[in-house]
């Protein structure tokens, strides 16, 4: 370690960890300032910033010390080497120093008030001066003039005000016991010359060491985040919050991703059990997650805001293509949330991957949150059913939608059917009564569980059952009483609960209730189809689609060319692509061999032909 003698200016050399008392300075650096080479070659009298360097020996002159610390001549810049060392030092240096003479060039008054020019200094703003401002026991503030404005005891408040950090830090209490995220929303709001030196001024306050790799940019906050990945497991570090909507990994680009975290701490009650590491490829963790969507789960974090109980933070990932590989997103606009308390009995550990080299790269908006009731008794909910069955529609449609910062009730399209709610939440989708003076009224229920299984009730005359006496509860007016799902839990055999990874095909009395992941206007959804069976429409008793395993109702289509191989009539029509080259066999509804009126059918694409299509 150097230090210049404040009284000739000249720098002398310090080994071992027991260097005599000194004073530091902390100051932005300006044009024309003091090097070390200048001090070497004698040339530092013609420097502007000179005076300034004067002035700090006369203070510590006053002071009684021997000694000054300056970051820029008592370091030689020109050794990689001296300035890792240097870097990594620092905080430590600042640490024990005897004081630390905070000069402000840009405050002209010793007015320390909050609204003065005092808490409008540039120095606020800056990188290094974090750790300048929190590692000394003793900060004594200057004004371009060399006044004393006060210190960080007598200023504390006002200090803690400008800067955003807690007072019990500034005082000296142990860094280790602030949360990662906390410490990094105190630097949110900094800056620095070289982009690196956003992660470099960070190492003492975080504990980290790392060698300096200047040129690689963004990637040393990266390498940061990862250093502090191998020595602890405070997953704070995972609690930032951005606007991006692209896929994101789990480590912030910036620590200004941590400007809201200032109240985020620890959580008492851990659930993360299992080491994790940063691999090659992403991030390998064990976690514990809750289904949220579809391919969206929400982690529940070890943190939570502060004094707030059951306020344990959450996070949103997706499954992408690759087997285990998820990446952070955005779901309703929301980045991090509260996590409901009811999610801890619902959730599970899994081991996973979190991509992080995938920032850019933006999900498809390819999911429809809800269901289309595409055909109801084989016909579709339109004029032809009224007509056929003096049936209407007459009931309660849930379709929610999120805008401008909150839910607004979607309109219904009778030609789409489409029933969407909120991504995330659970429960009632629709209710759908059918009304019929002949039959009487019957009752359509679709939502999704706690963990996010679609989920069918039917009642009435409609669907071979009793009548039901509609119960309409007009009075609901928020989201969660409308999304209410409490009639999934009913011992029912009208009750069909399905999987939210293969849907749901049942067969009750004479009805057949399948909900299968279908395409509308290019984008996924579940797809409802109630269909009656009987002798035209057969269901096949052992007959089982080799296309979606489900067993087969109405028309079966049999392979001429392959031994037991079936397809349901969904199925036949992409069979030019999933079972090429090969033709089919209509079979009748008594399992006998083809009719010979019927024949050998063409491949699907040739019916298409056939047809002008």
């Amino acid at each position: 370690m150097r230090l210049l003698n404040v009284l000739s200016l000249q720098l002398e050399e310090f080994f071992g960890d027991d260097p005599p008392p000194y004073a530091i300075l902390s100051h932005r650096w300006q044009a024309d300032e003091v090097l070390f080479r200048h001090i070497q070659n004698g040339s530092a009298p013609e420097k502007k910033a000179y005076a300034k360097l004067k002035l700090c020996c006369n203070q510590a002159i006053i002071d009684g010390l021997d000694y000054m610390w300056v970051d820029t001549c008592c370091i030689d810049k020109s050794s990689s080497a001296e300035l890792t060392e240097a870097i990594n030092s620092m905080f430590r240096w600042y640490q024990n120093a005897a004081v630390c003479y905070a000069y402000l060039s840009d405050v002209e008054s010793t007015d320390s008030s909050y609204h003065g020019v005092f808490s409008k200094s540039a120095w606020w703003t800056r990188g290094w001066t974090l750790q300048e401002l929190i590692a000394p026991s003793r900060v004594e503030f200057y004004s371009a003039s060399w006044e004393n404005v006060g210190t960080k005891e007598s200023l504390e408040s006002q200090i803690s005000s400008i800067t955003g950090i807690d007072v019990e830090a500034l005082m000296g209490k142990d860094l280790q016991t602030f949360s990662v995220a906390k410490k990094m929303s105190w630097a949110s709001k900094r800056s620095t010359t070289r982009i690196e030196d956003v992660a470099y001024s960070l190492f003492g306050i975080l504990g980290v060491n790392m060698p300096l790799l200047y040129g690689e940019g963004q990637k040393a906050f990266l390498r940061l985040q990862e250093e502090i990945l191998k020595q602890s497991d405070d997953q704070t570090l995972f609690a930032w919050s951005c606007s991006d909507t692209s896929y994101r990994g789990m480590l912030a680009k910036s620590p200004a991703y941590f400007s809201n975290c200032s109240n985020i701490v620890r959580s008492a009650m851990k659930l993360g059990r299992a080491p994790y590491t940063m691999t090659n490829m992403a991030l390998s963790i064990e976690l514990f997650m809750a289904p949220w969507a579809m391919e969206t789960y929400l982690v529940l974090l070890d943190c939570e805001a502060d004094g707030i109980s059951g306020a344990r933070k959450g996070i949103f990932l997706k499954l992408l293509p690759e087997q285990d590989q998820y990446a952070r997103v955005m779901v309703n606009e929301m980045d991090i949330v509260t996590c409901p308390p009811e999610l801890l009995a619902e959730g599970t550990y899994m081991k996973i991957y979190v991509r992080q080299q995938i920032w850019g790269t933006y999900p498809s908006m390819d999911r429809i949150y809800g269901f289309w009731v595409r055909s109801v008794l084989s016909t579709k909910v339109d004029e032809t059913l009224k007509k056929r069955e003096n049936v209407w529609l007459k009931g309660v449609v849930n379709s929610w939608k999120w805008s401008e910062g909150k839910w607004s009730e979607g309109k219904w399209s009778e030609g789409k059917r489409i029933l969407e709610i909120p991504t995330g939440f659970r429960g009632t989708a629709c209710e759908l009564w059918y009304g019929s003076a002949r039959l009487g009224d019957s009752v359509l229920m679709l939502g999704f569980d706690a963990f996010f299984n679609p989920v069918c009730s039917l009642g009435g005359p409609l669907w071979g059952g009793f009548p039901v006496v509609p119960v309409k509860k007009w009075d609901r007016a928020t989201l969660e009483q409308i999304t209410g799902r409490s009639w999934m839990h009913v011992s029912s055999p009208n009750v069909h609960k399905g999987s939210r990874l293969k849907g749901l095909c049942r067969y009750s009395g004479c009805i057949k209730i399948s909900i299968q992941e279908e395409m509308f206007e290019n984008q996924k959804i579940w797809a409802v189809d109630i269909e009656h069976y009987d002798s035209k429409n057969p269901l096949w008793e052992h007959a089982t689609c080799d296309g979606c395993s489900d067993r087969i109702y109405g028309p079966r289509y049999k392979c001429h060319d392959c031994i037991n191989f079936d397809y349901c009539s969904n199925c036949f029509l992409n069979s030019d692509t999933s079972h090429p080259s090969h033709s089919f066999d209509l079979m009748n509804n008594e399992e006998m061999s083809p009719p010979q009126q019927e024949g050998r059918l063409p491949s699907i694409t040739q019916v298409l032909k056939g047809r002008g299509i």
